[in-house]
C-alpha cells in the first residue's frame, strides 16, 4: 500500500512538473503594432497603426520558433513626382493621390531568457513576406493622368522582408505577461528603382501587447 501511495505521489509530482514545463513551451501574443515606413525616392515616409498575432513554440528552454501575422489596414498619401522627370512629363510637379494596404507574415527563431522570474527578454530573427500595394497604385495613378513616361513595369504587391529585433515581457500571472514596447528593424524589398527610387526599404516597427503562455 505504501509503495502504491509513493508511486502515486511520484507520478503526481512528475505530471505536475511536466505540465509546468509544457506551459512554458507555447506563447501566444496579441497586441498593437506601429510601423514607420521609410521614404524611398519620391515616395514619402508613412506611419501605420495596426495589430497582430504571433505563436511561438519553444523546443528548448531558450530556443523556439515564432510565426507572426500583422495587419496595418489601409492608408492614403499624396505623392509628388518632380516635373520634367522620367516619372512626370509636365512643367509642374505631378500630384498623385494614392492609397495602399499593408500586412506582413514572418517566421523564424526566437531566443528567450529569464531574469529573476520578473523579466523575460527575448530576441528574434524572422523571414517572410510583406504586402503593400501602394507602389503599384502609384504606377497606375501616374499612368491614368497621362503625364508619366518611361516608367518601368508594374511593381509587385508582395516582397521579401527581414525582421531583426527583440523586446521584454513582464509576467503578471502564471500564464499572462505584458509585452513592453518591442522594437524591430524590418527590411522590405518593394518595387524597382525607376518607380520608387530604391529596391529596398529600412523600416522601424514598435509593438506591445499581452502574452499568454501554456
Amino acid at each position: 500500500m505504501k509503495k502504491l501511495l509513493l508511486l502515486a505521489l511520484v507520478t503526481m509530482f512528475a505530471t505536475a512538473a511536466f505540465a509546468q514545463d509544457a506551459q512554458q513551451k507555447v506563447e501566444i501574443a496579441a497586441g498593437y503594432s506601429y510601423f514607420h515606413s521609410s521614404a524611398g525616392g519620391f515616395v514619402p515616409s508613412a506611419s501605420l497603426n495596426g495589430g497582430g498575432l504571433s505563436l511561438a513554440y519553444f523546443f528548448f528552454k531558450h530556443v523556439g520558433l515564432k510565426a507572426e501575422f500583422t495587419d496595418y489596414g489601409s492608408y492614403s498619401q499624396i505623392v509628388t513626382v518632380p516635373a520634367s522627370t522620367q516619372g512626370c512629363n509636365s512643367l509642374s510637379d505631378c500630384q498623385l493621390p494614392v492609397s495602399g494596404s499593408v500586412f506582413t507574415y514572418t517566421i523564424g527563431p526566437v531566443l528567450r531568457f529569464q531574469i529573476k522570474r520578473r523579466f523575460h527578454p527575448f530576441a528574434e530573427v524572422m523571414f517572410g513576406g510583406a504586402h503593400n500595394n501602394i507602389y503599384s497604385n502609384i504606377y497606375n495613378s501616374c499612368t491614368d493622368q497621362g503625364e508619366c513616361i518611361n516608367l518601368s513595369k508594374l511593381p509587385n504587391h508582395n516582397a521579401f522582408d527581414l525582421v531583426l529585433g527583440g523586446g521584454l515581457d513582464i509576467p503578471f500571472h502564471e500564464h499572462i505577461s505584458f509585452r513592453l514596447p518591442q522594437v524591430d528593424y524590418v527590411r522590405t524589398g518593394f518595387g524597382n528603382p525607376t518607380v520608387i527610387g530604391s529596391s529596398t526599404q529600412g523600416n522601424l516597427r514598435v509593438q506591445g501587447g499581452v502574452v499568454f503562455r501554456f
